[in-house]
Formats: C-alpha cells, sequence, structure tokens
C-alpha cells in the first residue's frame, strides 16, 4: 500500500528584536518514492567525497555556492516530489504566539495539514512524518504537538502514522527539505529568488504568507 514520506523543515529564528530575521518558513517536501532523489544526491555527495571534499551532508546555509548549485541541480532533474511553505511575518505577532508551545503547533500545522488534507493518494495506508533531531527537549514537544494535532485532525483512523527525529545526516530527504526551505526563505528575507525559481516547478502551490 502506498507510504507518504514528508520532510519537514524551518528557517529563521525566534528572536524578536532589531537583529532576529523578520520572516519565519516552515517547509515540507513529501514523496511516495524517496529512493531515486536520495540516491542521487548520496552519489553526488560520495563523489565529492572522492575529491577531496570532507562533505557529511548538504546544508544550504553551510555549503559552498559552488555545492549548492549542484544540489538544486539534482533536485531540478528528479521528478516525484513536491514541497510547500509557509511564511509567518513575526513582526505581527501577538505576545503569547511567540512561546515555541504556541508557535509551532499554530503554524507548523498549516503547512502539514495542506499535505495530509489535499495531498494523499487514494490508499495511502501509512504517514511517516520526518524532523531534524531536536536537542531542545521543550522544541520537541512543540514541534510533536504540532504533528500529533494534524494527523488526529486529518487523517483517517485506519492511517497509520509515524514520527521520526533524525540527523538530516542521515536522511538525504531532509537535506532536500533544508534546501527547499532556504530558497523560499531567501526570497522573502533578503528578495533573493535565484534558487526559489530554480526549484519553482515542484512548488505544490503559492506559499502562503501569514500577517503580509
Amino acid at each position: 500500500m502506498p507510504t507518504i514520506h514528508i520532510h519537514a523543515d524551518e528557517s529563521g529564528d525566534l528572536r524578536f528584536d532589531p537583529s532576529g530575521s523578520r520572516y519565519f518558513t516552515f517547509t515540507a517536501a513529501w514523496t511516495y518514492d524517496p529512493e531515486p532523489l536520495a540516491w542521487r544526491l548520496h552519489r553526488l555527495r560520495f563523489g565529492l567525497l572522492r575529491d577531496g571534499h570532507g562533505i557529511e551532508r548538504f546544508h544550504a546555509t553551510e555549503d559552498r555556492p559552488w555545492v549548492r548549485d549542484r544540489v538544486f541541480g539534482a533536485m531540478e532533474a528528479m521528478e516525484g516530489w513536491q514541497f510547500a511553505s509557509v511564511i509567518v511575518d513575526k513582526t505581527k505577532l501577538y505576545n503569547p504566539l511567540r512561546e515555541p508551545l504556541r508557535f509551532y503547533p499554530q503554524f507548523l500545522s498549516i503547512v502539514l495539514r495542506f499535505v495530509l488534507r489535499g495531498r494523499l493518494r487514494p490508499g495511502t495506508d501509512r504517514v511517516l512524518i520526518y524532523t531534524d533531531r531536536l536537542p531542545i527537549s521543550r522544541k520537541k514537544k512543540a514541534v510533536e504537538k504540532a504533528i500529533h494535532l494534524s494527523c488526529a485532525e486529518c487523517l483517517d483512523p485506519r492511517i497509520t502514522f509515524h514520527i521520526y527525529h533524525h540527523d538530516s545526516a542521515s536522511n538525504p530527504w531532509l537535506q532536500v527539505a533544508d534546501y527547499c526551505c532556504w530558497a523560499v526563505h531567501r526570497r522573502h528575507e533578503h528578495r533573493d529568488r535565484t534558487y526559489y525559481d530554480r526549484i519553482r516547478p515542484r512548488l505544490a502551490a503559492d506559499e502562503l504568507f501569514l500577517w503580509p
């Protein structure tokens, strides 16, 4: 039976002073067939290791421009996956929503509900939701609350779901979600849509902009 793999990531920070980001971005990238793009990224990384570049994982913020270009090239070349994003304008948030235990269930759940309500194939019997490893216990509770609420609200009780918090180095799809989220966030935070335009064909719907 079909299993959907959903990978969630975020960009921005929860600082609410002038040195913080203006926007916070949540992104979900999903696929029913994770192997082809994962294999392509593994092959790319091992080729770079062979050439003397000690890359443990791909991370859009940290990667050199020429590495980033090759990762986006791999993502562009593969079909069978999509992503979606939610943009939060932090300057419009009132104080209670700035707390992680309110912030994540309120906003991460929006992008998850978009996938769970409208992107599941008929007959899907299993949903796997992945995030990067979360070292801060309070944040982990907030993220898990958001995921559980979304699944309880959107999924037929007969559909099984699992939540995994894995180090992104172990899962190329978490790296895909990171790259998608970085590209969307960069479009709004820095008015640079160079990379956003490259992967826009995989965008399931224009990003939802909250409190524009």
